[in-house]
């Protein structure tokens, strides 16, 4: 543990450190809008996702739940739910409600690239987090990073994430528990930074 806190402080110091200039990153962002694809044993989903500050959150289902459209509102504290499209009835949930949660627990007001960005980070600090080095990622220069630590079973005790070099935002993560059981494999595609959102898109 000594030795991962030794390590972080001496890669806060430097400037490139490239999980701090991520989060600077993200932390200037007004929005970002993606594509996001995950495999993994509790199921695989296919979603777009937008996120626009202070935490505004928006899913529209592609698979499984084809049409269902998920919103969550930090104004409210709630996740707003349609399953079957706009045009149909909605619910309104709590964040930590099973029918809004993902197939591994996530919660939509939880969900956003900074908070990833924090629990990789945070898992380095209980352990080791080392840069990989770059590498080639389809077109896209990327910068290869590994955490791990000590974790509860069944949640991630290593992550490696991929951030793209130029835009330094994530471009896939993977995760495994404490025993090297794989718990889910992450692809974010076709991302836009700062893009313009429709003044409905999150109050439909």
């Amino acid at each position: 543990m000594l030795s991962g806190i030794l390590l972080l402080m001496a890669l806060a110091l430097d400037s490139s450190d490239p999980l701090e200039q991520a989060q600077a990153r993200f932390d200037a962002l007004q929005g970002y809008r993606l594509e996001l694809r995950s495999e993994g044993p509790g199921g695989n989903q296919l979603l777009r996702y937008a996120y626009r500050q202070p935490g505004l959150v928006r899913l529209d289902v592609i698979s499984p739940h084809a049409g269902a459209v998920l919103i969550y509102s930090p104004y409210s504290e709630r996740v707003r739910l349609w399953p079957f499209g706009l045009n149909g009835p909605s619910l309104s949930l709590s964040p930590d409600n099973r029918l809004v949660k993902s197939p591994r627990g996530h919660r939509l007001d939880r969900s956003d690239v900074g908070v990833l960005l924090q629990s990789v980070r945070r898992l380095g600090l209980q352990g080791e987090l080392r840069l990989l080095g770059e590498s080639w990622l389809g077109e896209r220069l990327v910068l290869q990073l590994l955490a791990r630590g000590p974790a509860e079973p069944g949640q991630p005790a290593r992550y490696e994430i991929w951030l793209d070099k130029s835009l330094l935002f994530p471009v896939r993560v993977i995760s495994h528990d404490a025993r090297g059981n794989l718990l889910e494999t992450v692809w974010l595609e076709h991302i836009e930074l700062d893009p313009p959102f429709a003044d409905d898109l999150f109050f439909p």
